[in-house]
């Protein structure tokens, strides 16, 4: 739909705040392994205009600090994702190996992939032209069109490596199947598929899996494919087994990875390979900052949550004001957060945050989560006015609420 104009402003300052160096800066610091991405200065952090997990963002939270934050803090969790499975299959250096993103959209891994491999390695798909434009010459990536009809597809070589985020939770039944057969046909004899989907646990409340165990419903952030190709699917587990045999006729090994992207989608990993490595798999920290202000007075306030579903609570947040670190303890209690991952190790995963900013005139925050193994979540950057009131939120709409602004779901539950 057409942007309104509060929507366009909220673009411009994602655009401005995009280019500022603390934002890029902060972005460094949470890449995993920063010391082997090269130069900082290679890292741009502008995002196309059209992004539609972008504009979802700033359309549901209405704040550009914290759009660009859950898209980002996404954009890092998969790229974590992608690279423990990669190297456990095709460990570096990657000169020689072939990387297909397909269905990548405006390039949300590949901005941090190609700081990493070489670009002529990575193949970029997907089926929006201008993104596959975009994508080429902002990354300096191959790109190629993909096509609504999965047998039209043929990129006239194999891979070994094919990475899928979020196509599969969006396909009917017949191109579920489809598209998995093709894709399949396209990884070599050492390669490796990934793809993810929405689980039958994500389930809307009320609603159950029919026989053969996918649910497809209408309705996604591409309403321009249409609703016989693109819209919303939940699968069992048992459904993806048996496709993932028929895919392969049954000469693949199949491991899924719950809640292995942006802690809500299921990733599962296919190849002729030994998976048995893959039980050592880490989603990382996670969370979220519900309420960010400064009261007229010059007092920070933030409030949020952390966790890991590996590990359960953590014991702190680290928050970064002007530079000057702080370390916050969890222990809040948070029966929201526990009851929407339905792990009850994380009801105890809550924090809040005081600080006097009295003489400043601006809050430069950064809150991250840390796992005892290092492992890092960027929750929040943000730069913040003293001492001008900013209006925190706190979304009471319930648990299906809560779910869809702690991971990003809803309308454009793409991850």
């Amino acid at each position: 739909s057409p942007m309104t104009s509060t929507e366009q402003d909220l673009l411009q300052q994602a655009n401005r705040i995009c280019e500022s160096r603390p934002f890029r800066e902060a972005l460094w610091r949470h890449l995993p392994d920063p010391e082997t991405h090269g130069d900082p200065a290679r890292l741009d952090a502008r995002i196309h205009p059209r992004d539609q997990m972008l504009l979802h963002s700033l359309r549901h939270h209405g704040d550009a600090h914290v759009a660009l934050s859950q898209y980002y803090n996404v954009a890092l969790q998969q790229y974590n994702a992608m690279r423990q499975i990669l190297h456990l299959f095709h460990p570096p250096p990657h000169e020689g190996l072939r990387f297909l993103d397909f269905a990548c959209g405006y390039g949300r891994l590949i901005r941090l992939l190609s700081l990493s491999m070489p670009a002529r390695n990575i193949t970029a798909c997907e089926i929006q032209p201008e993104a596959v434009d975009y994508v080429r010459e902002r990354f300096g990536v191959r790109g190629m069109l993909s096509q609504l009809d999965p047998e039209q597809f043929n990129p006239g070589e194999t891979f070994d490596f094919i990475w899928v985020a979020s196509l599969f939770s969006h396909l009917p039944e017949q191109l579920f199947h489809q598209w998995l057969a093709r894709l399949w046909a396209l990884v070599n004899e050492h390669g490796v598929l990934c793809f993810s989907v929405h689980d039958a646990a994500l389930l809307p409340e009320g609603l159950e899996l029919p026989d053969p165990g996918i649910l497809y419903g209408e309705g996604s952030e591409i309403p321009e494919l249409g609703p016989a190709h693109y819209g919303t699917a939940y699968v069992s587990e048992d459904f993806v087994m048996r496709a993932v045999r028929t895919a392969t006729g049954g000469e693949a090994n199949c491991f899924r990875i719950p809640k292995a992207l942006a802690h809500e989608q299921d990733i599962y990993v296919v190849t002729r390979s030994d998976v048995s490595g893959l039980a050592a798999f880490r989603r990382g920290p996670w969370g979220w900052v519900d309420e960010h202000r400064v009261s007229p007075e010059g007092e920070l306030y933030l409030r949020g949550w952390a966790a890991s579903l590996d590990d359960g609570p953590l014991a702190h947040v680290n928050i970064s004001v002007n530079g000057q670190p702080h370390t916050c303890p969890t222990g809040l209690p948070r029966d929201d957060v526990a009851h929407v991952f339905g792990d009850a190790r994380l009801r105890p995963s809550g924090w809040s945050f005081h600080l006097d900013m009295t003489g400043n005139t601006r809050a430069q925050v950064e809150v991250t989560a840390v796992t005892a193994a290092g492992e890092k979540a960027l929750l929040y950057v943000a730069t913040l006015p003293v001492p001008a009131m900013q209006g925190g939120s706190t979304d009471t709409r319930g648990i299906r609420g809560l779910l869809a602004r702690l991971l990003g779901v809803g309308s454009a539950p793409r991850q």
